[in-house]
């Protein structure tokens, strides 16, 4: 039934301007976010071509390639959002992926199907957690956000300054 109404949705959807501007819009932040070239090639290859100088750091010794992987992932998704890579020994940069695995693995079915559990001790503490991972989260993108934002202004009025006609 719900493959049914999707299919009538799909046919009897409404096209019309305000569809298009819509979809015109999505596809020009697409396009400035580098959809359709080949910008994330190029972010990709940098990030393996960090990896593949780490593990040739590491001359045949055991290591974590948990971490390594799980930051160079996290580099490529981190420079799509805000333009530039992170160090991988940056302490915000793994506070970063501590706080999303800590988010990830400390989910619990149990509290989305009795919420009422919140209030024992076990589940009250993984909340704590959870709540405390959130907020550094938010505190890293709110920081590198407003980076980027003193970057831009910075560059549009260099821009403005040295490069307009007279």
């Amino acid at each position: 039934m719900k493959l049914l109404l999707l299919f009538l949705g799909i046919i009897f959807a409404h096209y019309d301007s305000k569809f298009r501007n819509h979809h015109q819009l999505c596809l020009t932040i697409l396009k400035r976010m580098g959809f359709g070239q080949r910008v994330m090639e190029t972010r990709i290859l940098m990030e393996v071509e960090e990896m593949i100088r780490k593990v040739r750091d590491e001359q045949g010794r055991p290591f974590d390639v948990r971490q390594l992987t799980t930051s160079c992932v996290a580099n490529v998704i981190l420079n799509m959002l805000f333009g530039y890579r992170f160090d991988h020994d940056d302490p915000a940069f793994q506070q970063l992926i501590a706080d999303m695995h800590d988010g990830t693995s400390n989910f619990s079915f149990a509290l989305l199907i009795f919420p009422a559990l919140r209030f024992l001790p076990y589940f009250a503490k993984l909340i704590a957690k959870r709540t405390r991972a959130s907020q550094h989260t938010s505190s890293f993108v709110n920081d590198n956000t407003a980076t980027c934002i003193e970057v831009c202004t910075f560059i549009i009025n260099f821009f403005l300054a040295y490069c307009s006609p007279l």
